[in-house]
């Protein structure tokens, strides 16, 4: 007599090894899309920037072809260093016809986003003021906006700021760049930056 055993074995889920496996992979691979997802919003963001930059750089320029002095120059006769706020901005905007008496917009850009005086990444405008704010929502209001350092007195150089280098950049009207994502400057701080030059 022949026996025949067919021998099943039926398994009842996942052994504890196997979860913690399947656990652990998980794991990385969110690790990883966590860490791509930063590596391009960082990326959009200094594209952001760098836009922002070539827009107010074409106002500077625009400006001053039809003007023959740069934004502000009125009694500054050494290099200056400005901030993208109203000051600047509504200038460059034909807010202010004082500094534009043709009112010519020279700056357009797209519109910032946030609201109640807490704004970032574009040109924050209204009938009366205007200011244009960097990509990261920084603590500080005034680390969102963009720096210019302007060559008011129209020599071959603009000096740049003392924590960003400190060094003679020629052939230059004007310096533009952001603090970037922390917000400061000097030392390592200036590793995120952006310029519209090239710092050493």
């Amino acid at each position: 007599m022949k026996a025949h055993t067919s021998l099943r074995i039926f398994r009842q889920g996942f052994t504890l090894v196997e979860l913690l496996v399947v656990i652990a992979i998980i794991a990385i691979l969110a690790t990883m899309a966590v860490t791509g997802a930063r590596i391009a919003q960082n990326a959009a963001n200094n594209a952001a920037a760098r836009a922002a930059i070539s827009d107010l750089t074409n106002a500077l320029d625009a400006f001053y072809d039809d003007q023959d002095a740069l934004p502000l120059s009125a009694g500054r006769e050494e290099d200056t260093e400005l901030r993208t706020d109203n000051e600047l901005t509504d200038v460059l905007t034909g807010i202010d016809t004082d500094e534009n008496p043709s009112g010519i917009t020279y700056l357009t850009f797209k519109k910032a986003k946030g609201s109640n005086n807490n704004y970032w990444d574009g040109l924050h405008r209204t009938s009366s003021t205007s200011s244009l704010y960097g990509p990261w929502k920084n603590k500080n209001q005034n680390d969102r906006y963009y720096r210019v350092m302007m060559n008011y007195d129209y020599d071959e150089f603009v000096q740049e700021p003392n924590n960003v280098g400190s060094e003679e950049v020629y052939g230059f009207k004007y310096l533009i760049y952001h603090a970037g994502k922390d917000g400061e400057l000097g030392g390592e701080d200036n590793l995120d930056n952006i310029y519209s030059w090239k710092s050493k």
